[in-house]
C-alpha cells in the first residue's frame, strides 16, 4: 500500500499554524513576565529613572540618569534578573545645571512650581508636599529634571521649609538657588510676619542658609505712629515698616533721652508717608528738649507737643521739625514755652551777714554799687580774662582811679572765690572824678542787675564745683553724632548731682568743636551736643528751666587747631554759672 503525502499536508498544514500561535502567545507572556521582574530589580536597586523593554528575551535599557555611573549599574541590576539574554544599554544622564534653581509662586490661589528637580521621585515628593500645604489650591508643576543638585537630603529639606514659609505670605515667592534661600512678599497678618521673621532667624534647616529675607509686614491703614515722654519713660506706639527702622528709632529715643526708659510698643506695618523715618528720627531727638514732650503722626498729619524752657528752645525746635518734615505732611505745632520762674526777692529788713559795706557818702555812692555789677560778669571756666593796658592814675585821683580799675577788671579765674571788698569813702579831690566812675559802670552788663555778695559766691562755688566734677570725667560722642557714649552716663550722674545742688543759679552748658569741617556744620553739632547733655540732665532730674544748651562752634578755642591732639581738647563741653 502507497503513502499518499499531499493527504498528510491536510494534516500538517494546521498543526504548524497551531504550533505559531502557540510560541507567539508564550512569547508575550514571557516578554510581559520579563518586562515585570526587570521593573522591580530596577526598582530595588534604587534606578527608578529606568525603563525597561523587551523583544523576547533581549533587553532594551532606557531613561535619563541623575549621575554619572548610574546608567551602567542600571544595566548591570537588568542583566541579573533570570530569564534575560542581552541587555542593550541606551540610558543616558540628565542636563546638567549650572544653577540650580527651585521657585515657588502663590498668586490668589494659585501655586507654581518651577525650576528644576534631581529626579522623578524628588519631584513626586514636593508635589505631594506642595497639595498637602495648599489644599483647594490649584498647583501648576512646571518643574524639569536636572542634575547638579547639592545635597539631596538637605536640598530637599529647603524646599519643604521654603513651602512652609510661603503659607504665611499673602502674595509672594520663595527661591532655593543651590542652598541659599530668598523669600519676597506680604506677610498674611502681622502674626504671620513675626512667624517668618523668626523662622528665617532661628530655625533654618541645616545646610540652608538666607541669602535675603525680603518679607514685608501687613499694609496698615491709616498708618500711624506716637511717641509721648513722662515721668522718665518714652513710650513708642503705632506702626514701624520693619525691623532695621525699628532699630533705628530707638537708637534716636536713647540719643535724645538717654536716661528715659523706651518702651517699645510699635507693631510692624506698611505703608508709612514718604520722609517717615526721618521725621520719626528728628522727632526723638529733639524731645529731650521738652518736658512732657509727644507726637502724633496718623498718615500725612503731625501733631507735636511739649514744654520748651524757653523761646529760643522751642524756636530750634520748631525749625528742626520744619527742616525734617517734608511739604505732604501737614505739620501742628503744639509747643509751648514755659513761664519764667519770678525772682527772689529777699526781705528788705534782712541784711545779709556776709557782705560788710562802709556806707559810702556823696559822689562817691555810685562806685561800690557798679565795682558790685561788674565783678557778677564772671566768666565762664575755660574763658581767659584779657587784660586791659591801664594809664596809671596820677595825685589825688589814684584812689578813685584804682576802684575803677578794680571793677573793669574779669571777675577771678573759677579755681578762687570772689570776696567783698570793705570801701572807704573817698575824700579829697578823687571824688570829683565822674568820668572813670562812668568807664567803669560802662564796663559792666547794664542789664544785669546788682547781686548781692551771697548770690555771687554760691554762683562760683557752683560753677567750681561743675568744673571739679567735669576735670575728674569725660563726656564723649559717638563719632560725627550728637549720641553720648554709655561711659560718660557716670560723670554726667555727678554733673546732675551738682547741678540739682545750685538752686536759684542759670547753668549754661556749651558746646565747642575744633575748626575741622565747616563753620556751620560745627556749630551745629556743638549746639546738638549741648543739647543731648541738657536733655541728660533735665532726664536726671535738674530742673530744665536751669539750663541752657548753647553751640560755639569752634570760635572759642582752648588751644590751636594744629593737630589731632589740640583738636581734641577743643571739642568740649564746658559749663557756666550765673545767679538768676
Amino acid at each position: 500500500m502507497r503513502c499518499n503525502w499531499r493527504r498528510w499536508l491536510w494534516g500538517i498544514i494546521p498543526l504548524l499554524v497551531l504550533s505559531w500561535v502557540a510560541v507567539q502567545a508564550e512569547h508575550s507572556r514571557l516578554e510581559r513576565d520579563l518586562a515585570e521582574r526587570a521593573r522591580l530589580a530596577l526598582v530595588e536597586g534604587g534606578f527608578t529613572w529606568a525603563q525597561a523593554e523587551f523583544k523576547a528575551r533581549d533587553a532594551l535599557l532606557m531613561g535619563r540618569a541623575p549621575r554619572e555611573g548610574e546608567p551602567g549599574k542600571a544595566a548591570d541590576a537588568l542583566a541579573a534578573v533570570w530569564g534575560v539574554r542581552v541587555v542593550d544599554n541606551k540610558a543616558d544622564l540628565l542636563d546638567k545645571a549650572e544653577k540650580y534653581v527651585w521657585t515657588a509662586s502663590r498668586r490668589n490661589n494659585r501655586i507654581r512650581l518651577s525650576g528644576y528637580a534631581p529626579s522623578i521621585d524628588t519631584r513626586r515628593a514636593i508635589l505631594g508636599v506642595t497639595k498637602a500645604s495648599f489644599p483647594g489650591f490649584e498647583i501648576v508643576d512646571r518643574t524639569t529634571l536636572a542634575r547638579g543638585s547639592p545635597s539631596s537630603d538637605v536640598w530637599l529639606a529647603g524646599v519643604s521649609f521654603a513651602l512652609k514659609q510661603l503659607t504665611a505670605i499673602k502674595r509672594g515667592d520663595v527661591r532655593l538657588e543651590d542652598l541659599g534661600l530668598t523669600v519676597t512678599g506680604q506677610a498674611e497678618d502681622v502674626s504671620a510676619y513675626r512667624t517668618i521673621k523668626q523662622a528665617l532667624a532661628n530655625s533654618v534647616p541645616k545646610g540652608i542658609s538666607v541669602t535675603a529675607d525680603l518679607v514685608t509686614a501687613p499694609v496698615a491703614s491709616p498708618y500711624m505712629w506716637a511717641a509721648h515722654s513722662a515721668d522718665g519713660r518714652l513710650v513708642l506706639s503705632g506702626h514701624v515698616p520693619n525691623d532695621a527702622v525699628r532699630a533705628d528709632l530707638v537708637a534716636a529715643a536713647k540719643a535724645g533721652l538717654p536716661r528715659a526708659a523706651i518702651v517699645d510698643q510699635m507693631q510692624p506695618g506698611e505703608g508709612a508717608p514718604q520722609g517717615w523715618v526721618d521725621i520719626a528720627v528728628a522727632i526723638l531727638r529733639e524731645m529731650g528738649r521738652l518736658q512732657g514732650g509727644g507726637a502724633d503722626m496718623k498718615d500725612a498729619t503731625l501733631v507735636v507737643s511739649g514744654l520748651a524752657a524757653d523761646a529760643a528752645t522751642a524756636e530750634a525746635i520748631r525749625a528742626t521739625l520744619r527742616a525734617a518734615v517734608p511739604a505732604t505732611i501737614k505739620l501742628t505745632d503744639q509747643i509751648q514755652v514755659k513761664e519764667p520762674a519770678p525772682p527772689a526777692v529777699p526781705p528788705p529788713s534782712v541784711v545779709p551777714p556776709e557782705r560788710s559795706e562802709t556806707p559810702a557818702k556823696g559822689p562817691e555812692a555810685a562806685s561800690p554799687a557798679r565795682t558790685d555789677t561788674a565783678a557778677q560778669s564772671t566768666p565762664p571756666p575755660s574763658v581767659v580774662p584779657t587784660e586791659r593796658p591801664e594809664t596809671p592814675a596820677k595825685g589825688p585821683e589814684a584812689a578813685s582811679s584804682a576802684r575803677t580799675d578794680t571793677a573793669a577788671q574779669s571777675a577771678p579765674p573759677p579755681s578762687m572765690v570772689p570776696t567783698e571788698r570793705p570801701e572807704t569813702p573817698a575824700k579829697g579831690p578823687g571824688v570829683a572824678s565822674p568820668a572813670r566812675t562812668d568807664t567803669a559802670a560802662q564796663s559792666a552788663p547794664p542789664a544785669t542787675p546788682p547781686v548781692e555778695g551771697p548770690a555771687l559766691l554760691r554762683a562760683t562755688a557752683c560753677k567750681e564745683q561743675l568744673a571739679s566734677v567735669a576735670a575728674a570725667g569725660h563726656i564723649l560722642f559717638r563719632l560725627a553724632s550728637a549720641e553720648l557714649e554709655s561711659t560718660s552716663f557716670q560723670t554726667l550722674d555727678k554733673l546732675a548731682e551738682a547741678a540739682k545742688s545750685c538752686p536759684g543759679m542759670r547753668i549754661e552748658v556749651g558746646g565747642h568743636a575744633s575748626s575741622e569741617g565747616s563753620a556751620e556744620l560745627n556749630q551745629r553739632l556743638s549746639l546738638r551736643r549741648a543739647q543731648s547733655v541738657v536733655a541728660y540732665l533735665v532726664h536726671a532730674g535738674v530742673d530744665m528751666a536751669q539750663l541752657e544748651p548753647i553751640g560755639h562752634g569752634a570760635a572759642q578755642p582752648v588751644a590751636p587747631n594744629d593737630g589731632s591732639q589740640n583738636m581734641a581738647r577743643n571739642r568740649r563741653i564746658e559749663f557756666t554759672v550765673r545767679p538768676k
